[in-house]
């Protein structure tokens, strides 16, 4: 590893003692390097306690109490890790690296600076002496180098793959280049980020669950997973038809318990032609006992993501026992009932956005006059929300969203007479309004919930839309969010209508807390971080079904191409061996490269092309 060199030092200041004790543990002469040049670092004292570093004048810490900041990161970084190891990127002013020492005791943690200008402030202005005994500190002067190193602390490639990888949410705002590239090679090294699974995704025929399912599946992509989706909403229309056939309460139960036991039949035929290695049930996707029992039988793994109120929806404790992994949204209470039905392995997996689809976007002004206004709220007509919005009709109020029958005096601001939204025009509703009104919803409180523990996905969807958002206080809302800095909460109507007031005469404001909470969503609240976790949790206590396929690096193609000396020099081009490379990522290369279209660059593209078109007609080949 090199070395970073160049400062001199003073006598006096804290530097020497702190170079002293990391020289030591390195077992290596250790100097800081001379300044890049690129960026301005300073220190100063928060407001409360701890020291805040300020890269180019943004601080990239909490100015008021860093070290409470670090603490409250740290329950988010370690769920779901276990492991001995962890390599933490970004040692910043080292809070949050003591926070995870104290969090993580008897284990090893490895922390990574990527910006020696950074580095070099913290060493100079902060005592860093005990913190530095605790763990191993290294540079990243050189991203191969550093690698190479680690792997020697660690102890080894066997260790390093099992070791778990965290990045501060920090260093992504001074070195994201440097971090990306740390963390993809990083995770290439680790033990679940090298394998890809099989995974069947069973979707619900209908329900707020259904638009997840789709960010599942897209999120499973992007990992690399072989993924196919079980799409039961096509069976919407049937079961429609079969609750129209007969008013008898019973006779309309047993056709739907019927009709549920063949969707459910269809996961065991579908899990076997694809060969699958997990089923990922979504919640209200059909599930029986008897399939579940099935697939635990033929040794497939299965899991279940319950989004939904524990306190309404019962049938989740019902089922979690069959399931080998069960994930919700609600901890303490939730979990201790789950424990007692019986269930095996539960897992708190809050909810989240896919930046794909939840976005900022540009409106043309007839989109802003008809999706615009002051107010708005997108959701379903709950109880609650019913008694809540009346107290806002003075307002420049648009609701919209379906299940608003008798509504009253609500009808004179419900848009489109109650018609379901589509998803396309719900992120242009979240871009066009200036404050939305984010009310949790509820069958059994006039407003507010005061128990309301789980956060809903509209949370993470608007603030990944870059969107203003008014969200009724829940017990875990700041846990994922700073309500102070990223969200403005409300408690009653009184404490909303004035929040409203407020925010509607101060848009300066409004524009700080959007794009605080929308860096914090891509940061840590996206469904790729979720998949993340549920994959590393279910493969941690279940083993997955059939071998494991490795992931596609240029390096194991280029093996398989060794009798291919053209086609082995056109994988050379794509990058470094341990890249991960999919048909996507190589025909967009091709189409972004200025040279000659050769015959192995055209036959990509003519497998792009074929992809394409055999996905267009439903053929797979599973």
């Amino acid at each position: 590893m090199k070395m970073v060199s160049g400062y001199t030092p003073n006598e006096g200041t804290i530097l020497p003692q702190n170079l002293q004790i990391w020289s030591r543990k390195l077992q290596q002469d250790i100097e800081l390097p001379e300044p890049s040049g690129e960026m301005v670092v300073y220190a100063e004292p928060a407001k409360r306690t701890g020291t805040t570093l300020f890269v180019n004048g943004n601080a990239i810490h909490s100015r008021y109490d860093p070290r409470k900041e670090a603490s409250g990161l740290v329950e988010k970084l370690l769920r779901g890790k276990n492991n001995k190891n962890i390599i933490l990127i970004g040692f910043g002013n080292g809070d949050l690296a003591r926070a995870i020492s104290e969090q993580h005791p008897g284990g090893n943690l490895i922390v990574i600076e990527p910006s020696g200008d950074v580095l070099a402030c913290s060493l100079r202005e902060i005592d860093q002496r005990e913190l530095l005994e605790k763990i191993t500190l290294l540079t990243n002067s050189s991203t191969d180098n550093s690698l190479d190193e680690l792997t020697a602390v660690i102890g080894g490639k066997n260790e390093i793959e099992k070791a778990d990888v965290i990045v501060a949410p920090f260093v992504r705002k001074y070195a994201p280049q440097e971090t990306e590239e740390l963390e993809r090679r990083l995770r290439n090294l680790t033990r679940n980020q090298n394998q890809r699974y099989r995974i069947l995704v069973v979707g619900p025929v209908y329900g707020g669950s259904l638009p997840i399912a789709g960010y599942v599946v897209n999120a499973l992509n992007k990992l690399g997973h072989r993924v196919e989706y079980l799409d039961n909403s096509v069976f919407a229309e049937g079961l429609n038809h079969l609750e129209a056939i007969t008013p008898n309460r019973q006779h309309e139960s047993q056709l739907k318990s019927g009709f549920t036991n063949l969707l459910a039949e269809t996961v065991t035929a579908k899990a076997l032609a694809m060969r699958a290695q997990i089923v990922f049930f979504m919640a209200q996707s059909p599930a029986t006992p008897e399939v579940l029992k099935e697939l635990k039988f033929i040794g497939i793994p299965s899991a279940f993501w319950f989004v939904e109120d524990g306190r309404l929806m019962e049938y989740g404790l019902k089922i979690a026992p069959y399931f080998d992994v069960f994930f919700h949204i609600q901890k303490g209470w939730f979990e201790e009932e789950l424990k007692r039905a019986g269930a095996n392995v539960v897992h708190y997996l809050p909810l989240a956005a896919d930046p794909d689809v939840h976005k900022p976007i540009d409106l043309s002004e007839i989109e802003k006059r008809e999706f615009g206004s002051d107010l708005s709220h997108l959701g379903a007509g709950y109880f609650n929300r019913r008694h809540f919005f009346l107290s806002l009709l003075d307002y420049n109020f648009k609701l919209w969203g379906n299940d608003w029958q008798e509504v009253g005096a609500l009808r004179q601001v419900l848009q489109r007479k109650g018609e379901r939204i589509a998803t396309e025009e719900v992120v242009k509703i979240f871009n066009a309004t200036k404050i939305n009104i984010n009310l949790h919803s509820s069958t059994y409180v006039e407003g507010v919930d005061p128990n309301g523990d789980f956060v809903n996905p509209r949370t993470f969807e608007l603030a990944a839309s870059g969107a203003f958002q008014l969200v009724d206080e829940r017990l875990l809302l700041s846990e994922m969010f700073d309500t102070t800095s990223e969200l403005a909460t409300f408690r009653d109507v009184r404490s909303c209508r004035d929040q409203i007031n407020y925010f509607l005469n101060h848009p300066e404001e409004r524009q700080r807390f959007t794009q605080a909470a929308q860096q914090r969503v891509l940061e840590e609240h996206t469904y790729v971080h979720r998949m993340v976790e549920a994959i590393k949790v279910i493969t941690e206590h279940v083993t997955p079904a059939f071998p494991e396929t490795q992931l596609n690096t240029i390096g194991a193609l280029l093996e398989e191409a060794a009798d291919e000396p053209e086609l082995a020099t056109f994988l050379e081009s794509l990058g470094p061996h341990d890249q991960v490379v999919t048909l996507e990522g190589i025909v967009t290369a091709i189409e972004e490269d200025e040279g000659e279209l050769d015959d192995q660059k055209a036959i990509f593209l003519m497998m792009k092309e074929l992809n394409d078109w055999a996905a267009e007609k439903g053929i797979t080949t599973a």
